[in-house]
């Protein structure tokens, strides 16, 4: 590995697991080398394997979380990540620190980009010169905002947008979402232009409106809110 001749690598570690299958380490490592050949589907197998076997063998959290972001599941790479920070305790290590950050930031964007997604496809234009949503317009369609009315006319058209149901979805079972969504500055710029102080996150679980988007969502009786397991 230190050389960079992660084939040779690749090589002694299969060996090394022909001799003990349930060495965690040996796994751990091997999914690096895999990593580092860009090979992120057996470094993924390899991950999931070192963690179900040794699940406080920090490393394999880390190399889990490298391979689902590699393979554009930003969502698992964070929980994977999540799952590190919490076997590393109060001395979390920096690499396990960047990659959680990293993997949250894309979690974010991932969920912005659905939102613009789906305002775009609603009609609502951009604001001039910003490149930036119209969140007045899109505040108006909720019902909160600038003068808007009761919301459910908008709220329906909302309801029926897959892109706003999908970013809906992941908030709703996933607790640290709306932390990560909110920590994208265009989306605490929409939250205010909606009259919701985006400084307040239990102000903002509290608002009415979307409470109601809530209880439409989950067909009115409150759903089952998923439960995933950390990083």
């Amino acid at each position: 590995m230190a050389s960079k001749d992660y084939e040779t690598a690749v090589a002694k570690y299969t060996a090394a697991i022909e001799l003990i299958p349930t060495n965690a380490v040996y796994l751990s490592n091997r999914a690096a080398a895999f990593s580092s050949k860009r090979d992120h589907d057996s470094a993924l197998k390899d991950a999931e394997k070192a963690t179900e076997i040794e699940p406080t063998y920090a490393k394999g959290w880390s190399r889990l979380g490298l391979a689902k972001y590699a393979l554009g599941d930003a969502e698992g790479s964070l929980k994977a990540y999540e799952k590190g920070l919490q076997v590393e305790g109060d001395a979390p290590s920096d690499a396990m620190k960047r990659g959680y950050e990293t993997a949250k930031k894309k979690v974010g964007d991932n969920l912005m980009n659905s939102l613009n997604k789906a305002m775009r496809s609603d009609g609502s234009a951009g604001s001039a010169g910003s490149g930036l949503p119209d969140f007045s317009s899109f505040a108006s369609m909720l019902g909160g905002g600038a003068g808007g009315d009761s919301g459910m006319g908008g709220l329906a058209g909302l309801m029926n947008n897959p892109q706003i149901m999908q970013a809906a979805s992941q908030m709703m079972q996933d607790p640290n979402a709306l932390n990560n969504l909110m920590s994208n500055p265009q989306v605490r710029q929409m939250a205010n232009s909606m009259g919701i102080n985006s400084d307040n996150l239990e102000g903002i679980a509290n608002n009415p409106m979307l409470q109601n988007m809530a209880r439409n969502f989950m067909g009115g009786n409150g759903g089952n809110n998923g439960n995933p397991t950390g990083n």
